[in-house]
């Protein structure tokens, strides 16, 4: 039986080790830390080969929303309020997410998935969820609603095996809207027909 791989021992790729470089920059930059410490902390984050070697470099910069790379599992519940996850984070199996009474936006266009698979529990009371996904990921919507509403704008996957999202729960009172890129095939048409009027 395979045992999960921890967020912290994957592999770190090189976008990852340029976001992090991109928040040491601007730090150095405003003089939150000097040169040296930059150049300190630089070549660790190009050194880096997992993900776990890279948050400590950022996690006396950024508040822990707003980190290049999130690791630690964290709520995505909101209560009375607005929460919002985005960036690069580490999506772990059977995630919980949903809005009491407020709002819950989940960008997932940058996140690392740990497996092709991905369940999410999503549940909303008088809330609202809105999850931004990428390109190409397939979305299937269980559960259910009583006067709430679950939907997406997501295409059949045209790749053999894509990314699949698979959101349960349920929605009382409340929506949960799963949003994909819009495909601009108008604005594609316009530009071939402009090619052959020339």
């Amino acid at each position: 039986m395979s045992q999960e791989v921890s967020p912290a021992r994957m592999r770190a790729s090189n976008n990852d080790r340029e976001r992090v470089s991109e928040v040491l920059r601007a730090a150095v930059t405003d003089g939150r830390i000097d040169m040296e410490e930059f150049e300190e902390r630089l070549h660790r984050a190009q050194e880096a080969r997992l993900l776990g070697d890279l948050p400590e470099l950022t996690a006396d910069l950024l508040p822990a929303e707003e980190q290049p790379i999130q690791l630690a599992p964290g709520p995505m519940v909101s209560w009375f309020t607005t929460l919002r996850r985005k960036g690069r984070w580490v999506a772990l199996p059977d995630e919980q997410a949903g809005a009491v009474l407020g709002r819950t936006e989940i960008d997932m266009r940058e996140v690392l998935l740990t497996h092709n698979h991905h369940r999410m529990s999503v549940s909303t009371f008088l809330g609202k969820v809105v999850i931004d996904v990428p390109e190409g990921v397939e979305v299937r919507m269980r559960g259910w609603s009583f006067l709430g509403r679950r939907s997406t704008n997501a295409r059949q996957s045209t790749m053999s095996n894509p990314p699949v999202l698979e959101i349960d729960g349920f929605c009382l009172f409340g929506s949960v809207r799963v949003r994909a890129p819009r495909r601009r095939l108008f604005l594609g048409r316009r530009r071939a027909r402009r090619q052959l009027n020339g």
